[in-house]
């Protein structure tokens, strides 16, 4: 894994693409700290693992492991069914 300064970066940017491009990852520095990555395109064909999806961000890992999920939320019971508050305000709108 590269690592270059932003200042670096813009004047080897195609270079730096090309690079990532290649299955090399690129690590961007400003003033010394990391603060973002280039890396290669997954092709669509392949599958993405879950290290994948927790880098890009579309899924947050567990904070726990081992444990089971919750219990699910009580019924709490209301004066109407939810139909007929739905229906009342589907005829409003007509």
């Amino acid at each position: 894994m590269n690592r270059i300064g932003i200042r670096e970066l813009r004047q080897d940017l195609s270079n730096q693409v090309k690079s990532a491009a290649n299955g090399e990852s690129v690590i961007v520095t400003v003033d010394g700290e990391p603060k973002a990555m280039l890396v290669p395109l997954k092709q669509q064909d392949e599958e993405e693992t879950m290290e994948d999806l927790i880098a890009s961000g579309r899924v947050i890992p567990a904070r726990r492991r081992g444990e089971s999920p919750p219990p699910p939320p009580p019924r709490i019971k209301g004066g109407r069914p939810s139909k007929e508050i739905l229906d009342e305000i589907r005829a409003d709108r007509i």
